[in-house]
């Protein structure tokens, strides 16, 4: 019987049972909307082509979608503009000595998780963000959700601005917002990363206003020993108006790139707002959608110059992991750096040995690449060396870094940013520090406390 996960094999088996494959250079395989094959193919003159397309149809059943294009000068116009759209798009799949095969995936959505070519830009270059010429663009990404993922992201802003940086952190988990939450109330938030994302399709390019779309942290007690700032950006509130917007969302790519290129203007505008009024940003904090969203694979894998990954020791968590370090060491031009944090760790040292062996198994088998070195499992600060945050059930709670003028609520704010500054956070903020050469007693700010 043949599978969706078979299909791809037994075509390359009836090609190379075919009497003429010595003949082919290349072979492109397109998988369209439903899992059937198409195939573009590069060859000598000459070719049996009757028996390979009955082949193919007997062979691959309704998985065939029996269209075989052959690039060569009897091709019209059309098909020869296909051809250069196909093999500008397509992915090396294998490399035999005779011929090249490739694959190309015509999908509706998640486009962005699957997106081996190494092609890809983040928003703007590592060396810019690097030098403090542009942000650092990092994303909080969870597999599965309550692994205190947004929490992670409050803690290493606050840190972050302690060490005198200025945070922007951006709310993209549009189907369950709450980053905002932990720092304003409910009827402080208004519009956000969904209002920009609508105003940016029917706007025609025309400038917005950020303003709306723009929080400031400022509750004394929280910014207390900070000399950096932290700005936000909500997803908006959730009221009567939410699904219906969301609904105008949820997909990717109806024109291309387009779900990239709002969330790009999105991070472009934001910054100029915040230096147009005269301070300066030196990181951007995404909290990116659990599991394979469409917008939470761009904001992981297309944007960003860095990923902090949460996970726990089990088999979901870890296959669920395998697939995102796969794109994140495969989408762009350049391999994005991780961190692994095992979240809510128990503290026990044979639990986190055997985490540090799976995150080193995982990062051998889908991260370092042939021509890396790769550092011996107990290595310090490379991507699969885990962090480890423990399971502290005060931040299983309800948080609220904001006061309501109560003196318990107070003390409620410094309880909880004292444990958001905790060692095991702070190691976090290091790591990523440590991607961009940003050692906290030369910040790029000028203004650091550290």
């Amino acid at each position: 019987m043949i599978t969706f996960e078979t299909a791809i094999n037994v075509a390359q088996q009836i090609f190379q049972r075919w009497s003429d494959y010595n003949k082919l250079s290349e072979v492109t395989i397109i998988r369209d909307i439903y899992g059937r094959l198409a195939f573009l193919i590069s060859g000598q003159d000459g070719l049996d082509k009757n028996s390979l397309t009955t082949a193919l149809q007997t062979g691959l059943g309704h998985y065939d979608a029996q269209h075989l294009l052959w690039e060569g000068s009897e091709q019209n116009e059309l098909a020869r503009q296909m051809t250069v759209e196909i093999k500008r798009l397509r992915q090396v799949l294998v490399s035999d000595p005779n011929c090249t095969w490739y694959l190309l995936e015509r999908t509706i959505a998640k486009k962005a998780w699957i997106d081996y070519s190494g092609q890809v830009d983040p928003i703007w270059t590592y060396d810019e963000a690097k030098d403090g010429k542009r942000p650092k663009v990092v994303t909080f990404y969870s597999f599965k959700g309550g692994m205190g993922r947004t929490t992670a992201l409050a803690a290493v802003a606050i840190l972050l601005a302690q060490h005198g940086r200025h945070v922007l952190a951006i709310d993209t988990d549009i189907e369950a917002p709450g980053l905002a939450t932990l720092f304003f109330g409910e009827d402080q938030i208004e519009r956000g990363t969904v209002d920009f994302y609508l105003e940016s399709c029917t706007n025609n390019g025309n400038s917005i206003d950020m303003s709306a779309y723009m929080m400031q942290v400022s509750d004394t007690k929280l910014t207390e020993g900070m000399t950096g700032n932290i700005y936000l950006i909500p997803a908006r509130n959730v009221d009567e108006h939410y699904v219906r917007k969301l609904g105008r969302i949820d997909y990717q790519d109806a024109i291309p790139s387009s779900m990239r290129n709002h969330l790009s203007r999105l991070i472009i505008n934001a910054v100029d707002f915040i230096q147009d009024n005269g301070h300066q940003l030196d990181y951007i904090l995404l909290d990116a959608r659990a599991g394979f969203h469409d917008m939470g694979g761009v904001v992981t894998a297309q944007l960003p110059h860095g990923v902090v990954l949460f996970g726990r020791n089990t088999p979901q968590s870890w296959n669920g992991l395998k697939q995102v370090v796969q794109t994140l060491a495969n989408t762009q031009q350049e391999k994005l750096p991780i961190a692994i944090v095992d979240s809510m760790s128990d503290s026990s040292e044979q639990h986190r040995q055997t985490f540090k062996t799976q995150s080193f198994t995982l990062c051998c088998d889908n991260y370092y690449s042939e021509d890396d070195t790769i550092p011996g499992i107990d290595a310090e600060n490379e991507a699969h060396t885990p962090i480890y945050v423990s399971y502290i059930s005060r931040l299983n709670e309800e948080i609220q870094l904001y006061s309501d003028g109560s003196e318990m609520q107070e003390k409620a704010i410094e309880e909880t940013k004292n444990i958001l500054c905790s060692e095991e956070y702070r190691l976090i903020e290091a790591r990523i520090r440590q991607w961009f050469g940003d050692d906290a007693q030369l910040g790029v700010s000028g203004n650091d406390a550290g």
